[in-house]
């Protein structure tokens, strides 16, 4: 779900081939903004040159800029895995069957000129329909005794004349803009046949104008966007809703922080680097003392990692992200930081917070059942009284779509902003809610474990139970949300004339996970590594290491402290007790090892756990803060395959392929300790 793992079946003792590596140990006094503290390993603001004091009265600017992807191509549904259900508005294929998730294989992409509807002579496409109890299929399709399955046999030529055309056609080669020069019988988009003329049947399309002028369009080459969460070969069709940066800018005196929420499956501490020092060049220097951002871990949207590019069975043929993608997302993300500090103005703040239950919102996948439901809101009011944006924390995995979803998205997170900032009718038993004026913002919060929304049943306003992988049950998640925000908000309180400090720590995490290794290697992940000879081959003594952060603010009795990827709700608040499993069994659900629990017992810490040391009266756990590590795990409960490790996960343990390795978080842990010192005596 967060990141699937890489079964490369290569051996990674080798030389990074002249990749990043610095070979330095960035633990160094430097903070983000380039500015040294007093204390050697930890940015300390106020004491930080440049941020001297953090008395004064409060300041609050917002700013949201849509992030959607503009400029891709699109393959031919034809050339789509077939799935049981497909969400709207996938259409139908050229076989008259719904297609979607996934393209059928990398074959796809070397596929012979077989026209249209891809299928070759003598080929076979199979489907999801059961022959009848006679063996007949409908719609000319012919069935498989031994499987009683239907599949769709090639039986001649394309009609249109696009098999043997001397052109691909697993995609529309139309350029990025999506014009293509023709229209098919129904109006779909379609490209040129053979001598640049239309297929038979097919007509000129009016909107065309002619060749995009990147030279994208007739290239041969499928300038795609691929979709990040689930699969390899998932490309992105069109879109359903925007996805958005979504920016709270705060002062108080000298210090000024930026919280901001993006609607990617996650982003690199690279590129916040990269949009930090744009928007220090666009301000007079220290304007932002620090920007914190978390990613909503949308798997409805962009690959932004890498992990989800062309690739068969696991192993990738290329990096998932595109460049010019890439950047769009740090100029826009830099855009609404920007935009929100200019929009600085005299404003109070408001906090509430509750337990929103786990039954019918939120499951874990993975024993023991520990799932932090704690939502945190804080609201930023004007002079006048008038809300400028309201922070929603809360931790699930926006997934609602599954793995069938073609169309980007935010998934929950969409429906839950828009029942925030435009209300709810009145439906049910419920009144009608008004809308929250100024910008709704949803924080990540503690995922890792795997909470997840896939496998539970959702009421919807309407008291319908939503099961299905669809919009419906997207809507009916953020909606529910929204409703339990308004709740938090009603019984929260003012916070007096509140002071912003911060405290944050850069260091360098091993990459002890040997997929990740050769995902670097093989140019994957594109971000620097550190602290690795690529003379020498990997060891426990030679592994590539990435500069990562940690972070905790403090507005008055709110403190946000984040961690650089999906933490496991266990290392956040423990739980072994049953307290937090939300009317689920603590084990048992989900496990298939059945010594869990004895060692649990036996192995799993007796706290005081990591939220129990954070200070303040409203605790908001920022996940994938300011980096995307993949599954933060609780150490005792961490098991890899005896002989494949993070290859093949041993059962109920697949989040240790997906993540670092097993000694980052223990790493976390420490530091926290250690800034937990420095904050108790600054506060």
């Amino acid at each position: 779900m967060a990141i699937v793992a890489l079964a490369f079946g290569l051996s990674v003792a080798c030389s990074s081939g002249g990749n990043n590596n610095n070979n330095q140990n960035n633990t160094n006094s430097n903070n983000s903004n380039g500015k040294v503290t007093k204390n050697k390993d930890f940015s300390v603001c106020p004491g930080a040159a440049g941020c001297d004091d953090n008395q004064g009265d409060l300041k609050a600017g917002t700013s949201k800029v849509a992030i959607s992807p503009l400029k891709y191509e699109i393959a031919r549904w034809s050339y789509f895995k077939e799935k049981g259900f497909c969400p709207k508005p996938t259409p139908l294929s050229s076989h008259g069957r719904m297609r979607c998730g996934e393209l059928q294989s990398l074959a796809a992409f070397k596929k012979r000129d077989c026209g249209l509807d891809g299928l070759c002579p003598g080929e076979k496409l199979k489907t999801r329909v059961s022959c009848d109890k006679d063996g007949k299929c409908p719609n000319e399709m012919v069935c498989k005794t031994s499987e009683k399955r239907c599949y769709i046999h090639y039986k001649a030529p394309d009609a249109d004349g696009s098999e043997k055309d001397g052109l691909k056609d697993y995609f529309l080669d139309c350029g990025r803009d999506r014009i293509c020069p023709c229209l098919g019988p129904k109006d779909e988009p379609a490209y040129f046949g053979k001598g640049k003329k239309c297929l038979i049947g097919h007509k000129a399309n009016p909107a065309y104008k002619g060749p995009d002028a990147d030279g994208s369009e007739g290239n041969g080459k499928f300038d795609v966007l691929w979709m990040g969460g689930f699969s390899q070969n998932h490309p992105i069709q069109g879109k359903h809703d925007d996805t958005w940066a979504r920016s709270l800018v705060l002062q108080t005196g000298g210090t000024t922080v930026a919280i901001v929420s993006l609607d990617v499956v996650g982003f690199f501490f690279d590129d916040v680097e990269k949009v930090r020092k744009l928007v220090n060049e666009q301000l007079p220097k220290g304007a932002i003392d620090f920007i914190l951002v978390s990613s909503t871990h949308t798997h409805e949207g962009p690959d932004t990692l890498g992990q989800w590019g062309p690739g068969e069975d696991g192993v990738p043929a290329a990096t998932g992200t595109d460049p010019d993608y890439q950047k769009k997302v740090i100029r826009d993300l830099a855009k609404s930081i920007l935009d929100a500090y200019k929009d600085l103005k005299p404003a109070t703040l408001k906090a509430g917070q509750l337990r929103t239950g786990v039954q019918g919102l939120v499951r874990d996948s993975r024993d023991p059942v520990v799932i932090d439901d704690t939502m945190v809101v804080l609201q930023a009011i004007g002079k006048d009284g008038t809300p400028i944006a309201t922070i929603v924390n809360w931790g699930n995995h926006p997934e609602v779509l599954s793995d069938i979803n073609n169309f980007s998205s935010s998934d929950f997170c969409h429906y839950l902003r828009e029942a925030m900032e435009k209300g709810l009718p009145a439906t049910g038993k419920n009144p009608k809610v008004d809308p929250i004026p100024g910008v709704a913002i949803f924080l990540q919060g503690a995922v890792g474990g795997l909470m997840t929304p896939l496998g539970i049943k959702i009421p919807d306003l309407e008291g319908k139970l939503q099961s299905s992988s669809n919009w419906d049950k997207a809507k009916a998640l953020g909606e529910q949300l929204a409703l339990k925000a308004q709740e938090a908000l009603k019984s929260g309180k003012m916070l007096e004339k509140p002071s912003i400090s911060v405290w944050s720590r850069t260091f360098n995490a091993a990459v002890e996970n040997q997929a990740f290794q050769a995902a670097f290697f093989l140019g994957v992940f594109l971000r620097g590594i550190f602290d690795f000879d690529d003379s020498l081959p990997t060891s426990k003594t030679n592994l590539p290491h990435v500069k990562t952060q940690i972070s905790l603010i403090r507005i008055g009795d709110v403190t946000f402290f984040s961690a650089p990827g999906e933490l496991d709700p266990e290392v956040l608040v423990g739980g072994y007790d049953g307290k937090w499993s939300g009317g689920y069994k603590l084990t048992g659900i989900n496990n298939k090892d059945p010594n869990l629990l004895a060692e649990m017992k036996k192995n799993a810490p007796k706290g005081p756990y990591l939220k129990d040391k954070i200070p303040g009266l409203y605790k908001a756990f920022v996940g994938l803060g300011n980096d995307e590590l993949g599954y933060l795990l609780a150490s005792w409960n961490y098991k890899l395959h005896p002989t494949k490790p993070y290859y093949d996960d041993p059962p109920d343990h697949y989040e240790e392929t997906n993540s670092l390795g097993p000694s980052v978080v223990p790493q976390i842990l420490k530091l926290y300790d250690e800034m937990l010192v420095l904050v108790k005596v600054k506060k």
